[in-house]
């Protein structure tokens, strides 16, 4: 006769609790990523729609193009902004590459750690509120406690990523399709009266000018497209939820932990957007979770792999999922391992 394992039901009932406990704060997070997803593609819409044709205009004045302009805008110190919103694998000519920023936006991602650490230090919370002591006097070992926690992570993160993403994708199902809003009528007098008067000839202001792609090319939206990212957004959450289970299982405060967390990240994502404009740290890059964070290029179709260049190897190419879900397995499997054997303190 079939008998299911002895820790199939306890690891049921602990998965239950985790849902229970947590599901207030797993659906305030679901809307709230789904709304920036939204508001994001509602915001760039009168920036699509209004001030792009306005510097196509300036541009065409002067006989330049879009990239052109895109040059002095973000040379200089303006290129931070650029390596903040994706770096040169994003055109701001395209509409599709416009919206990918929010997948990338510092508050975005900042909602993603924000949640990462939180679910990596529930267990160290626990221990010291005492109801982790109380949990394991009942008929269930620590390394069920610890698998109930990894499966819960794993569940939830596609969860979060399928909100920012699709969230993005309604918010650009809702605004399509872009048109081009004519420029209005006082620019364009403005614009005219401050040229010579010579230059009010046509046959004097006669300038080649530069073939660019038509607006409903750049502006073409395809809305399902953006959920290709959501396993790079997940892949992130469940590395940073994994380190955060593997420095928690080593602390005894909470908050003490929550702090060395919150620096730990800002910093990696420091070090990842200042090596990108300062070539001696370069090497630096790869030591950081955002390092293989991708989503612009999943969503756009570039694909994931990626090489390390940053320290002399250009073969072979890996993936940046499996990596940030390598680094999530080995944070959760570390901080397992230590926490079935450690001694757990009484709370205070």
């Amino acid at each position: 006769m079939n008998r299911s394992r002895p820790e199939t039901k306890p690891l049921a009932l602990l998965l239950g609790r985790l849902g229970c406990d947590w599901q207030f704060w797993l659906t305030g997070f679901c809307v709230i990523l789904v709304t920036f997803g939204v508001v994001w593609a509602l915001v760039l819409r009168r920036t699509l729609e209004d001030i792009s044709p306005f510097f196509r205009l300036l541009a065409s004045q002067s006989g330049l193009s879009s990239k052109d302009l895109e040059g002095v805008v973000f040379g200089g110190p303006g290129k931070m902004l650029r390596t903040l919103i994706g770096g040169d694998r994003i055109s701001l000519e395209n509409a599709m590459d416009v919206l990918s920023i929010a997948l990338v936006h510092p508050l975005a991602v900042g909602l993603l750690g924000l949640w990462a650490i939180g679910r990596g230090t529930s267990l160290l919370g626990e221990l010291d509120r005492g109801t982790l002591e109380l949990l394991l006097s009942q008929p269930v070992t620590r390394r069920i406690v610890n698998l109930s926690q990894v499966i819960f992570d794993f569940i939830c993160w596609p969860v979060l990523g399928l909100c920012l993403c699709g969230g993005l994708a309604i918010g650009t199902w809702w605004i399509s399709p872009i048109r081009e809003k004519p420029v209005n009528g006082d620019i364009l007098e403005k614009i005219e009266a401050s040229k010579p008067w010579w230059m009010r000839f046509e046959f004097l202001n006669q300038k080649p000018q530069k073939t660019e792609r038509p607006f409903s090319d750049r502006m073409q939206l395809s809305p399902p497209v953006f959920l290709k990212a959501a396993p790079a957004v997940a892949a992130l959450g469940f590395a940073m939820s994994g380190i955060s289970f593997a420095i928690a299982s080593f602390g005894r405060s909470r908050i003490k932990v929550l702090g060395i967390l919150a620096t730990l990240f800002f910093l990696m994502y420091l070090a990842n957007l200042l090596a990108q404009l300062f070539e001696p740290m370069e090497w630096v890059r790869p030591l950081t979770v955002f390092y293989y964070y991708h989503p612009q290029e999943l969503a756009l179709g570039q694909g994931d792999f990626i090489r390390l260049r940053e320290w002399g190897l250009d073969q072979p190419r890996v993936s940046a999922l499996g990596v940030l879900l390598l680094i999530g397995f080995f944070g959760y499997g570390l901080g397992s391992w230590y926490m079935a054997k450690r001694d757990l303190p009484v709370p205070i």
